[in-house]
């Protein structure tokens, strides 16, 4: 069993070995200004140093008396003004969908839809949770727009096209919920992104699982395109009836809606996501 001598006379050996480690350097970059190494031999001293700062970052973090943590905060990155967005954002309530069309609203931005039903068995783990079925945004009708009116109806377009779509399906329209929030000019793309990484909406063409509610009817005939998942998994579209091959099966759809379910559990309540939203959490992962 070591004790505080032990490891005191440890860390005055690591010590003394990484004044030998930096002296070694200092003369190796004195000698490499005229001479480099070959280039395979240099591919490795990158490799190894950089796995070297991270051991050594990770390890003065932990001996140091003073705890290091990290910026939560930093508003020069997308990021962070995209944290702040989606508190102020899930906060709010949830609207019906089959209400939207009889209450247009201005506002570029962000939304997203999440299901509540239960005739979907293979939505029956999103039904009523935190997690969305699609995030999406919309562009302002402006590029330089300042204010919702000058963005135009662009958020209300865009929900009024997936409304469309919806009740020309096997789903009902009644099973839908929504949050719509305009956001400034310029900024939907980075929250858009940072909300699809956090909650990995299947519907979303990112996660690559049941995509293409946000397709516009473009012709098989003239792409030669396959249909898309999400019209394997809901029939009614005409444009996507005319198309002759599904990209996946209806059961090859329903596995990975199951994998990435059971991968990526569903947000709960709103306690659950604030924790996940906290500032030592970060976005589920990457695509």
């Amino acid at each position: 069993m070591s004790t505080t001598a032990d490891t005191s006379m440890m860390a005055r050996d690591l010590v003394k070995q990484i004044h030998g480690l930096q002296k070694s350097l200092r003369i190796f970059v004195g000698f490499g200004a005229s001479q480099k190494p070959d280039e395979k031999t240099a591919k490795t001293l990158v490799r190894e140093t950089g796995s070297l700062i991270e051991v050594l970052q990770g390890f003065r973090e932990i001996i140091s008396p003073v705890h290091f943590g990290s910026i939560g905060i930093t508003l020069g990155r997308s990021d962070s003004i995209a944290k702040f967005f989606a508190f102020s954002f899930t906060n709010q309530e949830k609207q019906p969908l089959s209400g939207l069309v009889a209450a247009p609203f201005y506002g570029s931005g962000v939304y997203s839809i999440y299901y509540h039903g239960k005739a979907e068995k293979a939505y029956t783990p999103l039904s009523g949770t935190e997690t969305p079925i699609y995030v999406g945004k919309a562009d302002p009708k402006n590029p330089q727009a300042e204010t919702t009116e000058q963005q135009g109806t662009a958020l209300y377009a865009r929900l009024k096209e997936h409304v469309s779509s919806i009740e020309k399906t096997n789903l009902s329209i009644t099973d839908f919920f929504y949050r719509a929030a305009p956001i400034q000019t310029g900024l939907q793309s980075a929250v858009e992104e940072f909300m699809i990484r956090l909650f990995r909406p299947i519907w979303c063409k990112e996660v690559k699982i049941c995509y293409g509610l946000g397709k516009h009817g473009d012709k098989a005939t003239t792409r030669g395109n396959k249909r898309s998942p999400w019209d394997t998994m809901h029939p009614g579209r005409k444009w996507a009836a005319a198309t002759q091959e599904d990209q996946m099966s209806r059961r090859e759809i329903e596995d990975k809606i199951t994998r990435h379910l059971a991968l990526y559990r569903p947000i709960r309540n709103r306690a659950q996501l604030f924790k996940l939203l906290s500032l030592e959490q970060a976005p589920r992962g990457s695509f």
